[in-house]
């Protein structure tokens, strides 16, 4: 099994700890793959909004102007079986090198030209905090994910309420560790058994809507082009 881990700091923090006894569960179920990405480390760049992967070439990111850094990333999703996205939560909201990849990889929603490999991967979205904010992180990074055209997103937060992992108390420290294997264990199952697994009901309702909605564009928008060579329209 092959897995995309996106560390959403390069801090060796709770973040890193929770993704480590994530990798520790998962290891114990099966011989797994990881390719691990470093935030801002593998993608130093803020998105530009200069629409280049939106109004030129065929897939969306194409010409992106930081694709040293993108298309690696993009084949790492592409090839891996699920994606695990983790970031501590800063100023109650994701770390902002993770906001720079989300808008990166914006052009790849569904209602652009997203890739199919994407629509039968499982997500995994973590996020961890000294106090609060967890919550708007696994939003935002569930969101994306479905965006994405994954499948399933399993979800995953641990307020630490204590700025390093030895600092916490016995008790939550070992509530948060219960937590976090069991929620890997849930994405190993859904991982392992993707194929037979169903889109959610969200996830097809966009998918028909925005198949409407870009059937109704001019034939010469890239998205609708790119929608009709894939049979989807």
């Amino acid at each position: 099994m092959k897995i995309c881990v996106i560390h959403g700091s390069n801090r060796k923090g709770n973040t890193d700890k929770s993704i480590d006894i994530i990798k520790q569960t998962l290891n114990q179920l099966d011989e797994i793959i990881y390719t691990d990405i470093y935030l801002p480390r593998d993608l130093p760049s803020f998105c530009e909004g200069c629409f280049a992967c939106l109004r030129t070439g065929e897939y969306a990111g194409q010409h992106c102007p930081h694709k040293q850094y993108t298309h690696p990333i993009l084949k790492s999703f592409l090839e891996s079986d699920g994606i695990i996205f983790a970031s501590p939560s800063y100023a109650l909201a994701e770390s902002a090198q993770v906001k720079a990849l989300l808008d990166h990889f914006a052009c790849t929603y569904i209602n652009h030209r997203p890739n199919e490999e994407m629509f039968d991967k499982i997500g995994f979205a973590v996020s961890t905090a000294a106090g609060a904010g967890t919550g708007n992180v696994i939003r935002v990074i569930s969101r994306n994910m479905l965006f994405w055209g994954i499948k399933r997103t399993v979800k995953c937060r641990a307020n630490m309420w204590a700025m390093n992992w030895d600092e916490m108390g016995e008790k939550r420290r070992l509530t948060i560790e219960k937590r976090l294997r069991k929620k890997a264990a849930k994405f190993f199952h859904l991982t392992k058994n993707r194929h037979t697994i169903r889109a959610s009901c969200l996830s097809k309702i966009l998918h028909l809507m925005f198949a409407r909605l870009i059937k109704s564009y001019a034939d010469s928008e890239p998205d609708k082009i790119y929608w009709k060579s894939k049979g989807w329209i």
